[in-house]
C-alpha cells in the first residue's frame, strides 16, 4: 500500500505533506506546513537572508496567522476607525497606537517603512506617546499601514484600545523583570568573578577557577540573551532595514563579550568577562527603565484630559433624558448635568447654574459659579447644583480634543538639532564599528585576549545613547511641565524662541482687557421701535465670536432677518428687500467706550455705546515683561477713544488704533526686522498676524482660528503665565545643552583612553550606563520648574 512521503517543514519543523503547500525558492521548491510558513520561507529567501536556514539554531516559530488577521480586521470596521481619522485638504489623517517601541531608531524605521507606502504622504512617529500619525492622499489605507508594522515586528492597534493599554502594562512589566533579572545576575556574576580578580587560586586550584568561571557563565547567559534581547532585536531590526541604529554597537558588545569569555573560558584564556556582559546590561536597562517611565508620566499627563470625559451622556428629547454615546452628540444638542458630572463637551448653559472645578483644564483648583449664559469647557466637573447645557460643537471639535490635536502635532514637531542627530546617527554608529575595528588592529600584536578587550571596551563606552537622548526628552519634559502650569505649547520651536524676544505685540479687546463688554447707552435718529432695533441687531451678532457681539446674546433674536454674513464691513442680513447692517461707529465713540451702528439701506437707525475693563492682572504682567527688556506694544482694530484709556492704564507708550487684520500683520513684519516679536490675541482678526510673528499666543478665551495660528496656548483665563514662559524656555535650554555637552565630552574624553588601553571593558560598560542615567535625570530635573508670580 503506497503512503505520501511527510517531510518536515523548512521553516518550522512541522509534519509537512510533499507537495501539499509548496514554497518558491531561488535553490528550487521548499515543503511547507502550511501557508503562513510557504510565505515566511519565500520572504526570507526574497531579502537574501537564506543563510538563516543554515545557522539557526531552533526551528522558527509558526506564524500565527489566524491571530494576525484577526488583529487587522479590526483597521477594515469603518466605526472603530472614524474617531481616529480626520479629514485633510486632500485626504485624510490616521492616528495609530504602536507597541515595542525602545529608541529613536525605532521611530526612524516605522517612518521609513510606512512611507513607502502609495499614497502616504506624511509619516511621524511619536516616541514619548509612542503614536503614529500618517496622512494619506485620498481615503486612509490603516489595514495596509498596520500589516506593514506587524512586519516589521513592532505591535499596531487603535489608540484607546484596552488591548493597548494592556499590552503598555505588560510591557513594562516584561522590561521590570528584566531589569531584576539583570541586576541580581549582574550581582552574582560579578561575586565569582571577584575571587578570579583577587587572584584567589593558584595553579593547583585551577579546577576551582574553571567552576567558578562555569558559574559566572550560567548565571550571565540568560541575562545576556534574556534581559538583553531587546537591544539584539532592535540591532535585527535595524540591519533587516539595512540601517544601523544604536543598538547595532550595544549587541555586538554583548555578544563578542559573552561569546569571547566562552571561548576563552574553554581554551584557558586569563581573562572572562561574563560579569561585565551582566552589569553592561543592567545598567543599560535602569538607563531605558527610567526613560519608558518618563514618556508614559508625560503621555499620561496628556492623555488624562481626554480620559476625564464620560463615554455616555444624558441627551434631552424634549423634557425626558436619554442615555446615548458621547460620539452621537451633535451641535445644538441639549444635555441634562447633575452634581458630580463632567461636561462631556463645549456648550454653554441653558438653563440652570452650578459651581464648576475646571482643574482638569486650567490646573486652577478654586471652584468658579457659572450663571446662565456661560460658556463651560469639556473636562470641567459639576460640583454644585443642576444645569442643562446646550452643546455648541461635536466631542471631537471641543477644546479637548484641540488639546490633544496640538499636543500630537507639539511633539511631531522635529527640532533641527533632532533631525540632524537623526540624519548623522547610522554614520556615528558606522564610525565606532570602524574605530572599535582599528582598534583591534592595533593592539593585535599585543595578543589577540588583549586586543580583543580594547576593542569590546570601545564599542562599549562608545555608544551613543545618551546623545539619542539628551533633546527628545528634555523637550517631553519641557512640554509636561509647560501643560501642568496651564500653558499647551504646540509648536516647540516658538517656546524656545521666547528668551530670544526683543518685544511683546497685545491686541487689545479680549486680551488685556476682560472681552465682556456690557451695553452702556442707546440713541435711536428715528422713530422705530427700540426693542424691535435690538432685536435685529441681536439676530446679526448672534454667531460672532467678538467679545463685543456677547451682550446681545442676553437679547431676543428677531426672526425675520435672512443671507445674514460677515464681510470686511460689518455683518449684514435681509428682512423684507431691505438691508441691515451692524458695524462700528468710530467717529461718535466716546472714552472708553466703543460705538457700533445699526444701519437699514445704509441709513442709521441706532448707535449703541458699549465699555470694557481692563483684566486685573494685565498691568502686572505688562510691568514684568519690561523688567525682562521686552517693548510692550498694543495693536487694536478698535478706535482711538476706546483704545487710549487702555493704553494709559497700562502705561502702553506705543499703540495702534482702527487696525485692520492686513494693517496689524505689516506692523508686525516692521517690528520683527528690528528684533523677533511676539504676538498675543484672542480673535480672528488676530489671526493672520499671528502666523507670522516669531512667537504667537492666544489666549484661553480665544477663537478657535486663533488658537491654529497660535503656537502656544493659555489654558487659563489669565496673562498671569506669559512673563514665566522666558524663564522656562531659558531653563530648556539651558537642560538641553547641558545633556549634549556632558554627552559629548564624554565620547571625546573617553573614547581616546579606551582606545589606547587604558579602560577595561566593565569600566566602559560603567561609565556609558552613567552617562545615560545623567542624561536621563537631568531631564527630568524641567519637570521640577514651577511658574512664579509676575
Amino acid at each position: 500500500m503506497n503512503q505520501s512521503l511527510t517531510l518536515p517543514c523548512w521553516h518550522c519543523g512541522l509534519p509537512a505533506p510533499q507537495g501539499a503547500f509548496p514554497a518558491r525558492t531561488p535553490d528550487g521548491n521548499r515543503d511547507a506546513c502550511c501557508p503562513g510558513c510557504a510565505a515566511a520561507i519565500e520572504t526570507i529567501y526574497g531579502l537574501g537572508l537564506d543563510d538563516y536556514y543554515q545557522i539557526r539554531q531552533d526551528r522558527a516559530p509558526t506564524p500565527d496567522n489566524q491571530r494576525a488577521e484577526l488583529d487587522l480586521a479590526l483597521f477594515d470596521i469603518a466605526e472603530l476607525l472614524s474617531p481616529h481619522c480626520s479629514p485633510l485638504a486632500n485626504g485624510e489623517r490616521l492616528h495609530l497606537q504602536l507597541s515595542g517601541l525602545t529608541c529613536a531608531a525605532c521611530s526612524w524605521l516605522i517612518e521609513k517603512a510606512v512611507a513607502d507606502q502609495p499614497d502616504v504622504q506624511r509619516v511621524s512617529v511619536n516616541l514619548a506617546g509612542m503614536t503614529l500619525t500618517v496622512d494619506y492622499v485620498g481615503q486612509a489605507r490603516a489595514r495596509d499601514t498596520a500589516r506593514r508594522i506587524q512586519q516589521l515586528g513592532y505591535g499596531v492597534s487603535l489608540p484607546g484600545d484596552p488591548a493597548a493599554a494592556a499590552k503598555h502594562r505588560k510591557d513594562h512589566k516584561r522590561l521590570l523583570g528584566r531589569l531584576i533579572l539583570a541586576g541580581l545576575g549582574a550581582m552574582q556574576a560579578m561575586m565569582y568573578s571577584m575571587a578570579l580578580y583577587i587572584g584567589v587560586f593558584d595553579g593547583s586550584d585551577a579546577v576551582y577557577e574553571w567552576v567558578f568561571r562555569l558559574a559566572s557563565f550560567v548565571v550571565a547567559t540568560p541575562v545576556v540573551f534574556y534581559a538583553g534581547w531587546p537591544f539584539f532585536l532592535g540591532a535585527w531590526r535595524g540591519i533587516r532595514q539595512r540601517h544601523l541604529t544604536m543598538d547595532t554597537p550595544i549587541a555586538l558588545a554583548l555578544f563578542l563579550a559573552w561569546g569571547g569569555s566562552l571561548v576563552a573560558m574553554f581554551a584557558g584564556g586569563s581573562h572572562v568577562y561574563f560579569d561585565s556582559a551582566a552589569m553592561f546590561v543592567f545598567f543599560l536597562l535602569v538607563s531605558r527603565w527610567l526613560e519608558h517611565r518618563q514618556r508614559q508620566a508625560i503621555h499620561a499627563s496628556y492623555s488624562r484630559l481626554a480620559d476625564t470625559l464620560p463615554r455616555a451622556v444624558r441627551r434631552l428629547r424634549g423634557d425626558e433624558p436619554e442615555w446615548v454615546s458621547l460620539r452621537q452628540v451633535n451641535a445644538g444638542d441639549r444635555l441634562l448635568l447633575v452634581q458630580g458630572d463632567v461636561v462631556p463637551v463645549d456648550g454653554r448653559i441653558h438653563h440652570g447654574d452650578g459651581v464648576f472645578d475646571d482643574s482638569a483644564l486650567t490646573g486652577e483648583s478654586r471652584p468658579v459659579s457659572r450663571p446662565k449664559g456661560s460658556a463651560l469647557s469639556a473636562g470641567a466637573r459639576l460640583q454644585e447644583g443642576s444645569v442643562t447645557l446646550e452643546a455648541l460643537c461635536r466631542p471631537s471639535e471641543s477644546q479637548v480634543a484641540r488639546i490633544a490635536e496640538q499636543v500630537e502635532l507639539a511633539q511631531q514637531e522635529r527640532l533641527d538639532v533632532v533631525r540632524d542627530w537623526q540624519r548623522i546617527a547610522p554614520l556615528f554608529t558606522a564610525g565606532v564599528l570602524l574605530l572599535a575595528a582599528a582598534t583591534l588592529a592595533w593592539h593585535w600584536p599585543a595578543g589577540p585576549g588583549e586586543a580583543f578587550d580594547h576593542m569590546l571596551a570601545v564599542l562599549v563606552i562608545t555608544c551613543p545613547c545618551a546623545l539619542a537622548l539628551a533633546v527628545p526628552l528634555t523637550l517631553s519634559a519641557t512640554l509636561g511641565t509647560a501643560l501642568r502650569e496651564g500653558v499647551l505649547v504646540a509648536s516647540p520651536r516658538q517656546l524656545l524662541r521666547v528668551d530670544r524676544l526683543g518685544g511683546v505685540l497685545f491686541d487689545k479687546t479680549g486680551t488685556l482687557t476682560q472681552g465682556s463688554y456690557t451695553l452702556v447707552e442707546t440713541r435711536k435718529p428715528g422713530d422705530r421701535d427700540l426693542d424691535e432695533l435690538l432685536a435685529i441687531a441681536s439676530a446679526l451678532e448672534w454667531n460672532n465670536p467678538h467679545p463685543l457681539a456677547r451682550p446681545f446674546r442676553d437679547i431676543p433674536r428677531h426672526p425675520g432677518l435672512r443671507e445674514i454674513r460677515p464681510d470686511n464691513r460689518g455683518i449684514s442680513g435681509f428682512m423684507q428687500d431691505r438691508q441691515w447692517r451692524i458695524c462700528g461707529a468710530p467717529e461718535q465713540a466716546r472714552p472708553g467706550t466703543t460705538c457700533l451702528q445699526l444701519c437699514c439701506d445704509d441709513k442709521v437707525e441706532l448707535y449703541l455705546w458699549l465699555e470694557d475693563s481692563v483684566r486685573e492682572e494685565s498691568a502686572g504682567v505688562l510691568e514684568a515683561l519690561r523688567r525682562r527688556g521686552l517693548t510692550v506694544r498694543m495693536a487694536t482694530g478698535d478706535n482711538a477713544a476706546a483704545a487710549q484709556p487702555v493704553a494709559v492704564a497700562l502705561k502702553i507708550d506705543d499703540w495702534r488704533a482702527g487696525l485692520r487684520p492686513d494693517d496689524k500683520t505689516l506692523w508686525l513684519r516692521e517690528l520683527q526686522q528690528e528684533t523677533e516679536q511676539m504676538m498675543v490675541g484672542d480673535g480672528i482678526n488676530d489671526a493672520q498676524a499671528m502666523l507670522c510673528a516669531g512667537v504667537s499666543v492666544a489666549t484661553a478665551n480665544a477663537t478657535s482660528l486663533a488658537q491654529h495660528a497660535a503656537g502656544v496656548y493659555l489654558l487659563r483665563d489669565s496673562l498671569g503665565a506669559l512673563p514665566a514662559l522666558p524663564d522656562l524656555a531659558r531653563r530648556c535650554h539651558r537642560t538641553i545643552r547641558q545633556n549634549l555637552t556632558w554627552a559629548l565630552l564624554y565620547n571625546i574624553l573617553a573614547v581616546p583612553f579606551a582606545v589606547v588601553g587604558w579602560i577595561p571593558p566593565w569600566a566602559a560598560a560603567l561609565g556609558m550606563s552613567a552617562s545615560s542615567l545623567l542624561v536621563t535625570l537631568n531631564a527630568t530635573r524641567v519637570t521640577r520648574w514651577k511658574s512664579s508670580c509676575y
